[in-house]
C-alpha cells in the first residue's frame, strides 16, 4: 500500500467525507424535488377535478 503521511491521510479522510455528505445531500435533495412535484401535481388535479364537478353540478 502507498506509504503517506499522517496529515495526508487526514486530508483524504476530510475530502472523503465532503463527498460522502456532497453525494447524500444531492440525493436527498433530488427526492424533495421529486416529493414536491408530486405534491402539486397532486393538488392541482384535485383541484381541476373538484372545478369539474362543481361546473356539472351547476349545469344539473
Amino acid at each position: 500500500m502507498i506509504d503517506f503521511d499522517q496529515e495526508t491521510w487526514i486530508y483524504l479522510a476530510i475530502i472523503v467525507v465532503f463527498l460522502v455528505v456532497f453525494m447524500w445531500n444531492s440525493r436527498r435533495a433530488k427526492q424533495n424535488r421529486k416529493a414536491r412535484k408530486n405534491e402539486n401535481f397532486r393538488r392541482r388535479y384535485l383541484e381541476r377535478r373538484k372545478k369539474q364537478q362543481s361546473e356539472t353540478e351547476n349545469h344539473l
